[in-house]
């Protein structure tokens, strides 16, 4: 499976062989996991840092209370897709097409001409720190950094109300 497809997974869970075989075939492993992070913070990723990816799992309670009920029998699912199409330390820049993008997403600008006007965005005193989109049932949220470079495109579930 390609890096701009790896989203069309979450929601599945650790155990499921269409998340093991993408993670696999992208340099990864799902054993990257740690049960003690993931159970202490709940979150853990695996890193796919040459692709500039990274595949964020949390427990499959937190997931079905916050998100939707995932699909798969593991303990941890799949929560979101981190892009990262200007890289950052010790990833590698993203290279790929982002998901729902009409064009390349490196700057603010870039994301509002690649996605259009946000649903939401979080700005103070002038300052952007990040925007929403909501496509096709996912949740696009991109960040910035302070000269409004992309830092990441997170593609996941919209949190419950």
């Amino acid at each position: 499976m390609n890096t701009d497809r790896l989203f069309t997974l979450v929601g599945m869970t650790d155990t499921d062989n269409d998340v093991i075989d993408a993670i696999k075939v992208n340099g990864g492993s799902i054993d990257a996991l740690s049960p003690k992070k993931l159970k202490e913070l709940t979150i853990d990723f695996v890193q796919l840092n040459d692709l500039g990816v990274a595949l964020a799992f949390t427990p499959k309670e937190f997931f079905s209370r916050n998100y939707r009920d995932p699909i798969g029998s593991g303990p941890y699912a799949m929560s979101g897709v981190f892009y990262y199409p200007n890289g950052a330390a010790k990833v590698s820049a993203y290279l790929g097409s982002i998901p729902f993008a009409t064009g390349s997403v490196g700057s603010r600008e870039e994301a509002l001409a690649a996605f259009g006007q946000p649903q939401e965005t979080e700005e103070e005193d002038g300052d952007v720190y990040w925007d929403i989109w909501m496509k096709d049932g996912r949740q696009v949220k991109v960040d910035y950094n302070d000269e409004l470079a992309v830092k990441t495109v997170l593609v996941s579930f919209p949190m419950k109300d």
